[in-house]
């Protein structure tokens, strides 16, 4: 009797939910408008995002059931329990790490500028000077072209990426759009008459992570462990050309570039703040 009840005793201490894997499937939010990275065609989910979130879930025993999240709502569908995990070129910051654990990056990307592909203006960063370039809210790359170096880029935003690539394509109102350069890749694959400019990069580099709500720290964990096997082996050298052939086309060391260093992933993952 002793014995239960000390059992049940500590069941009702921890202070830990149950597992998100446990019932073996997981909602995962994704996007639907990054060809390459997250894309929906014909109701189906396509891209590096997903298929990392069916490899790495594959591996602790669950399969995604993927629903569709924008840029602005990612860290909120995830506070407010609407969704287990986010995987969504949702790059790994300070101020995040407070509110949500990651476990990654599974991906790392500088940010950087598209351009029509007969456009020879551009072709330097002091080119953009005077010239439009479109963002969209939730992201890193609005933030980052805030900063007083780039005060000299008319930077503008619109909803959503379909809308900053209308902007460029149809409507010719953007001279740019920027965003990070793995996923501007992703976008010429379906638009070829857009081109990225291979020597433009802002900021510091962008860390992509699986995030989900602070509480589930041994399921981050676990997240992490399959992810570094993951890294490692030869399928995500596999997954992330078949997803971002244009990447790896126009890039001679995408592997270095892109792909994350098992250093990194021990520093950023399931931590409240990075480790040094």
């Amino acid at each position: 009797m002793l014995a239960l009840t000390a059992l049940v005793a500590t069941a009702c201490g921890s202070s830990e939910p149950p597992s998100l894997f446990a019932g073996g499937k997981v909602s995962v939010g994704a996007k639907n408008d990054q060809p390459g990275t997250g894309v929906v065609h014909t109701y189906k989910f396509s891209g590096f995002d997903i298929t990392v979130a069916q490899q790495i879930l594959k591996a602790v025993g669950a399969e995604p059931d993927f629903g569709i999240v924008p840029s602005e709502d990612r860290s909120a569908v995830l506070t407010e329990k609407k969704k287990d995990l986010v995987v969504a070129t949702f790059s790994i910051t300070v101020d995040r790490m407070k509110t949500l654990d990651f476990a990654g990056p599974y991906a790392s990307t500088y940010q950087g500028i598209m351009v029509r592909k007969n456009d020879k203006r551009i072709r330097k960063p002091e080119d953009l000077f005077g010239k439009r370039v479109c963002t969209w809210p939730g992201t890193t790359s609005a933030t980052t072209l805030e900063g007083p170096e780039y005060s000299r880029i008319a930077v503008y935003e619109r909803p959503d990426a379909s809308s900053c690539l209308t902007d460029l394509k149809v409507k010719k109102v953007a001279d740019a759009v920027s965003t990070d350069q793995m996923i501007l890749y992703g976008f010429t694959q379906e638009n070829p008459d857009l081109k990225v400019v291979p020597d433009i990069t802002y900021g510091s580099v962008n860390h992509y992570g699986i995030a989900m709500a602070k509480g589930h720290r041994k399921d981050c964990l676990r997240l992490r462990d399959a992810l570094r096997d993951y890294v490692n082996s030869n399928n995500w050298s596999h997954d992330f050309s078949t997803s971002l052939w244009a990447a790896t086309k126009a890039d001679p060391t995408w592997e270095t570039d892109y792909k994350p260093r098992t250093e990194t992933i021990d520093a950023l993952s399931c931590r409240d703040r990075p480790r040094t």
